[in-house]
């Protein structure tokens, strides 16, 4: 009834229906630049010694973050949150690696490489 031929042509077609094509890039939301900016700011305002500003920035940061469309892992909150209490308590070598860490995790992986 079946020859391998058979059964080597269903499996092929079993496989390829299994195949999931990842979603196109395209329609992921960008991070807004706007937020980035804030958190470019902050560093500076943290390396100044401007420490009120510099939560303020990484607040808006968040915000702007929160209120958009685009898909920012958790891990990227945490970090803004953890860079605005180390700032807060004069832990500057650390709140700047924590915004090094936002900046990170919103950035793709492909974008990086």
């Amino acid at each position: 009834m079946f020859n391998a031929t058979s059964l080597t042509l269903v499996k092929a077609l079993v496989g390829a229906t299994a195949y999931a094509q990842p979603a196109p890039s395209a329609a992921v939301e960008p991070i807004p630049v706007q937020a980035v900016a804030h958190i470019h700011r902050a560093r500076v305002d943290i390396y100044c010694g401007h420490n009120t500003e510099a939560v303020a920035g990484i607040r808006a940061a968040s915000e702007q973050l929160r209120t958009s469309s685009a898909v920012v892992p958790a891990e990227t909150f945490a970090a803004l949150e953890q860079a605005a209490w180390l700032t807060r308590h004069d832990q500057y070598l650390q709140a700047e690696e924590a915004l090094e860490t936002a900046l990170a995790r919103m950035t793709p992986a492909s974008a990086r490489a």
